[in-house]
């Protein structure tokens, strides 16, 4: 009966860590997700702000329109260089913040391990009574009195 305890306890426990990894990791992809699109709003709003000023230069023709739609181009190489960059730059970020977590977690099992007192072993226990009995120092059980009525 107490091993059928056991077991329950134990995948109680395995599954207690599993859902907790499920939503760390969970987590991670959901911050990754956030600075994917926040890289990507910028790049865009750079190539926005780069392509209206091109135009903007265009209609006024004060340069030749040669030089403008070159311009423009290069804009939009280096906005298409940078889009591509941001799977990697947001992978990159995703397995940073699963490091961060299990480092954090492993430290805290560290620090769990060190408050809590560490247990004899059976051979050590008993080693150590044999030695408190030679010595005379050994715990002996406490009597029972009797109460007086």
């Amino acid at each position: 009966m107490a091993e059928t305890e056991e077991t329950e306890q134990s995948r109680e426990e395995a599954l207690r860590r599993l859902l907790a990894d499920a939503v760390e990791v969970q987590l991670a992809a959901l911050k990754a997700g956030i600075s994917f699109w926040t890289e990507w709003i910028e790049q865009t709003s750079v190539f926005v702000q780069s392509a209206t000023k091109s135009l903007s230069t265009f209609n006024a023709e004060d340069q030749e329109t040669k030089d403008v739609l070159l311009e423009l181009v290069d804009a939009g190489r280096a906005s298409i260089r940078a889009m591509t960059e941001i799977p990697r730059n947001t992978a990159t970020r995703f397995i940073e913040e699963l490091d961060r977590i299990e480092e954090q977690k492993a430290e805290a099992a560290k620090k769990a391990a060190k408050k809590r007192p560490r247990k004899k072993s059976a051979k050590k226990a008993a080693s150590a009574k044999r030695k408190a009995k030679k010595r005379g120092t050994a715990k002996r059980p406490r009597r029972a009195t009797r109460v007086k009525d």
